[in-house]
Formats: C-alpha cells, sequence, structure tokens
C-alpha cells in the first residue's frame, strides 16, 4: 500500500508551466540541457504518501563525536616479514602460528646448493686467515696477508647476503667441518607473535617469499573508511575508543591516508589501539567511536537531509517560497550524532529532512525523460 502511494505520488508530480510565448513573436528555442533545474511541486496529499518532512536550518554547535566501523590490521611499524633470500627447501620449522617467540628465536631450517658453497668458502678462508695469523707478518707476505685478511671478510659478507646471523657464522667458523653443507637457520628478526607461516615442510621456496610473519601485537592498527568531506575535520592526535563485545579499549587517530577511494569518495583512517590483552585481532570488524571535540557555531541539518546527487556531491533540498523542492549543493564540514555542518545554506531555510532520497529519484526520472 506505501510504494503504490509512494508510485502514485510521483506520477502526480509536475513542474511549474513556463508561460508560453505569444504566436506573433518568434521565441528562440531554448536546449534542454541550458535550462535552469526546476523544484518539484507536490501537494500536501503527496508529501504526505511519499513520506516529505520539513524542517529549518539552524545555526549551532555539533554534539558528539563521529562514529564509523573500521577493520582490525596488525601494526606494520612494528612487525616483520621473514623469508630466504636465497632459493631454498625447508628441512623443518621450529615456530608455529600464534606463537610467541623472542628475537633470535628459530624458526625453520633450510637448505641451500649456494649456501654450501658459500659456508664451504668461508671455512677454506678462515683457516687461510688463521694460516697466516699464527705465521706472523714477518714471515708472511704483505700480499699474502692482505689477501687472506679481505678473502675471509668477502666469504663472511656472502654468508650474510644470503640471510645467515653473525652467532651462525661465528659458530660455522668454531666447528664447520662438523656441520651439514647448506643447512641455514631463519630466526625471528624481532620479539612478537607469529601470526603468518604459510608454508610446508620439504616445499621449494624463491627468494623473498615471506615464510613468517612475527608481529608485536600490544598495540594494532584499525583501519577504516571516512568520507573524503569528514576526514577533512579529523587530525592525527585526536582521541577515540574501539567498542568491542567485552567493553571498550584506547585508540588515537595516527594517519589519514592520501588516497581516495573514487568509487566510494572516502578517505582511509588509520587508528593505533592498545592491545594488552590480545582482545584485537586482525581481520577482527569493530566499531570506532571518535570522542567529541570542540565544535565551532555552523549551520547544522539532519544527516538524513544530506544526500549524494548524480555528479557525486552533497544536496539538500531546499523549500522556495512557492512551495517548490529543489536540490541546493552543500559542503559537508563535520558529522556526529546523526547531524550535519554544512556550508551553502542560510539560517531559517526550510529544508526537506526526511524523504530527500524519493525526491531525488523523481528528479533523476523527469531530468532523464526530458533528455529523451
Amino acid at each position: 500500500m506505501i510504494g503504490t502511494a509512494v508510485t502514485m505520488a510521483g506520477a502526480a508530480l509536475s513542474r511549474d508551466p513556463a508561460p508560453a510565448p505569444k504566436q506573433d513573436v518568434a521565441a528562440p528555442v531554448v536546449p534542454a540541457a541550458a535550462a535552469a533545474p526546476a523544484g518539484l511541486v507536490l501537494s500536501p496529499q503527496q508529501r504526505d504518501a511519499a513520506g516529505i518532512v520539513i524542517g529549518t536550518v539552524e545555526r549551532k554547535s555539533l554534539s558528539g563525536g563521529m562514529s564509523f566501523p573500521g577493520e582490525v590490521q596488525p601494526n606494520r611499524y612494528r612487525s616483520s616479514l621473514v623469508s630466504s633470500r636465497i632459493p631454498a627447501v625447508i628441512q623443518n620449522r621450529h615456530a608455529v602460528l600464534g606463537q610467541t617467540v623472542r628475537q633470535g628465536q628459530p624458526l625453520a631450517t633450510l637448505f641451500s646448493v649456494e649456501v654450501a658453497d658459500a659456508q664451504a668458502g668461508y671455512v677454506l678462508a678462515e683457516r687461510e686467515w688463521r694460516r697466516v695469523q699464527d705465521l706472523g707478518r714477518d714471515i708472511v707476505a704483505g700480499k699474502r696477508w692482505i689477501e687472506a685478511e679481505v678473502g675471509r671478510q668477502q666469504a663472511r659478507a656472502r654468508l650474510l647476503t644470503y640471510g645467515l646471523s653473525s652467532a651462525q657464522i661465528e659458530a660455522l667458523a668454531r666447528d664447520g667441518h662438523n656441520r651439514t653443507p647448506g643447512i641455514f637457520t631463519l630466526t625471528a628478526p624481532q620479539a612478537g607473535i607469529v601470526t603468518s607461516d604459510s608454508f610446508r615442510i620439504g616445499e621449494m621456496v624463491e627468494a623473498g617469499k615471506p615464510l613468517f610473519e612475527v608481529a608485536d601485537t600490544a598495540t594494532v592498527w584499525v583501519e577504516a573508511r571516512v568520507d573524503a568531506d569528514l576526514a577533512g575535520t579529523l587530525v592525527p592526535g585526536a582521541s577515540a575508543s574501539i567498542r568491542l563485545a567485552s567493553g571498550r579499549t584506547k585508540a588515537v587517530v595516527k594517519q589519514i591516508l592520501p588516497s581516495l577511494d573514487e568509487r566510494t569518495r572516502t578517505l582511509g583512517v588509520r587508528l593505533e589501539a592498545e592491545n594488552p590483552t590480545r582482545a584485537l585481532n586482525p581481520g577482527q570488524f569493530v566499531q570506532v567511536d571518535l570522542e567529541p571535540g570542540e565544535s565551532s557555531a555552523g549551520l547544522v541539518v539532519p544527516t538524513d537531509a544530506v544526500i549524494r546527487n548524480a555528479n557525486g556531491g552533497w544536496v539538500v533540498f531546499v523549500e522556495d517560497k512557492d512551495g517548490g523542492l529543489a536540490p541546493v549543493p552543500v559542503r559537508v564540514v563535520q558529522t556526529a550524532s546523526g547531524q550535519s555542518q554544512v556550508e551553502g545554506l542560510t539560517a531559517g531555510s526550510r529544508i526537506v529532512t526526511s524523504g530527500a532520497f524519493f525526491l531525488k529519484s523523481e528528479l533523476d526520472k523527469n531530468v532523464t525523460g526530458s533528455a529523451q
């Protein structure tokens, strides 16, 4: 019944008729695209059927803070990817998903032919260097001394490039002949929790493929998409809170991401939240409440009164003195608690506070019909 009433109301909409030109005067032809947009005129019965409600624009300050959905992500500035720097085969794992590890703790053992060659070269270079040191500078020629020292440094640098730690290289120098050639161990570059371990034992992995991610989950990121106009009102350092089923946790706005999503016309907002009890987990959806700050007085309208037009801009339907309802472009300054502070209107203007979407749809149909 409601849908039928709205349809009948839309069908009965009419524009203010333009006066017909006199027959004895040739009236200039005005293209439809150049004509100024007219307001929609509805009778009181049609307004009731379409749910149109009229309110008055007031100048006041917004109260309350913004609220928007967000997604928990690891703090990328406090996490590390662990990968092999050369092609290798996974021999064994020493850590699993969700495990807490300390810096330097073994994560996985791998085998590589290139590492085997580099290890053998280092052992030989180390032995030669020790030999010339035992002989002393008085016996060893200066050229041989330099060649032995440089050869050892180059062999060590090659192992470091392949990802072996200084401790592993020192162990190789002590008992290299007792170690299996080509075997090396990846260790945790930081303390944290293993949040990813996408590999299998026996798998051949290419250089650079992430095997582990280790993250410090004492803090996490919460990323949200916020309307570009509203994101401009946020500043780094603003206080916020994250709503959870178990309660709330504090957060701070860290960054307003500069890349605009052209489809949704939104900007990314990144918050950092304390996570001492690990209640926030990557991939979790949460609600972000931005704490209210000081707001200067401005023109405030219900958020439902502000809608996007076909060009992606914001408009509000304003009632003129003849009862016509026409869209007026506005700029959204701030939104909070179901109200929006806008620019482009005047205090005391009568606007549509409910039913604006219906008017936009009818106006779009009229424009489409005129174009045809």
